[in-house]
């Protein structure tokens, strides 16, 4: 197996034989349902997260000037590319002639819109323009765009208390590739803040992820039994066989947050964002960090190789063809079978993931829906297979 470094891009779904589709409803309290299964009786609601202040601060804000580049290009190359994407002659002659628009001495051409030119970008020139300049990380907010799960902007912005202004640039400036909604203008966005301390509460709205905060429901009609064995590995990993004691003696039983059944670095990792100690490590930790450690009492940071990581799997993980079970790793493989992502099975629709090798994408606990939309687009070809760890054989 080999392991490619990770980013956040965009996707759409693909069917997964090997995971039971979900059977949810929502509840009056806005809870859903899991499915039933021997992970027992789960609800989930939905939240978002964002970005902490002690980590946006170190940021310095982009500035509010749009720039689309072309890497290795010259002007000839990139006035057909955007007469290709559907951009008329005459604003591709204008930004061409921009004193700006030179290439840079590694042969790089980048052009200048005004706001007027984003916001006068029909819906499916948007696209086409943006998919290609999502190839570079140059362009950085194209290559790794505000993700709107699910497409649902209006729930998106639930609570972000954006002023009009914004959220209809937002509104106007969201594009989508295929079934997913992303927003890229970041620029755009940040030019009409009347002050820094507005655009950096701007720029925290845009880190938003949703997530899901779930719930193990336990009383005496519980098969107990099956409940541990299934919350436990098969019995190889313990830590939370006390607490579903408890809650099943409690009369009528009682609720667990689900992070208190992960063992303990994913328990303390569920729902925090990058702190020092992990970024003094000189790499943020990523997904495959975060999958290959879900078991583990103490953090190993040689996971940080991707080489080692590959290892790793090879020595110690056995692919399965039977449904996925707690603790199991869903390794996202491209068309030549290279791992570019990776997150670990919970129950029913839930999964353990870190989306992003960066400092404001932060652990959480989500649908595998909402993993596949984000991880499955701009690969085609991909599928998932599920690897789960050989725990080794206590001699008698």
């Amino acid at each position: 197996m080999r392991f490619y470094p990770t980013r956040c891009p965009a996707t759409v779904l693909i069917a997964l034989a090997l995971l039971a589709p979900v059977a949810a409803r929502c509840d009056g309290g806005g809870f859903v349902q899991c499915r039933p299964g021997p992970w027992g009786r789960i609800q989930y609601q939905t939240i978002y997260l964002s970005a902490p202040d002690t980590i946006l601060d170190e940021f310095p804000l982009p500035q509010p000037q749009s720039i689309w580049s072309f890497p290795n290009s010259n002007a000839d190359a990139v006035q057909a590319l955007l007469l290709k994407v559907g951009i008329e002659k005459d604003v591709c002659d204008r930004l061409l002639a921009d004193h700006r628009s030179k290439r840079d001495e590694e042969g790089n051409l980048s052009l200048y819109p005004t706001l007027a030119d984003v916001e006068a970008l029909k819906p499916e020139v948007r696209t086409a323009l943006y998919r290609e300049l999502a190839k570079s990380p140059m362009n950085v907010f194209h290559h790794d765009p505000a993700y709107i799960p699910g497409g649902n902007l209006d729930e998106w912005l639930v609570g972000t208390n954006l002023p009009d202004s914004a959220v209809q640039v937002i509104r106007k400036l969201a594009w989508k590739d295929g079934n997913t909604m992303m927003f890229s203008d970041f620029r755009a966005l940040l030019s009409l803040a009347t002050s820094d301390s507005e655009a950096r509460r701007w720029l925290k709205v845009l880190t938003r992820t949703r997530a899901v905060i779930a719930f193990l429901k336990v009383d005496g009609t519980d098969n107990l039994p099956v409940l541990k064995r299934y919350w436990s590995a098969n019995f190889n990993r313990n830590d939370s066989l006390p607490l579903l004691k408890a809650m099943s003696d409690l009369p009528g039983g009682g609720v667990i947050d689900l992070t208190h059944l992960l063992p303990p670095i994913p328990r303390r990792l569920a729902y925090a964002y990058t702190t020092p100690d992990l970024d003094r490590m000189g790499q943020v930790p990523n997904c495959h960090w975060t999958s290959l450690n879900f078991f583990n009492y103490t953090r190993q940071n040689i996971f940080l190789n991707l080489k080692l990581a590959a290892s790793q799997v090879l020595e110690d993980y056995d692919t399965v063809t039977d449904q996925a079970t707690f603790g199991d790793i869903l390794f996202f493989l491209d068309k030549d079978g290279g791992a570019y992502h990776s997150c670990v099975y919970l129950a029913d629709d839930l999964v353990f993931t870190k989306n992003g090798e960066n400092n404001v994408m932060p652990w959480i606990i989500t649908r595998l829906d909402d993993v596949k939309e984000l991880y499955m687009h701009d690969h085609p070809g991909a599928a998932i297979q599920v690897y789960r760890r050989r725990w080794p054989v206590e001699s008698n």
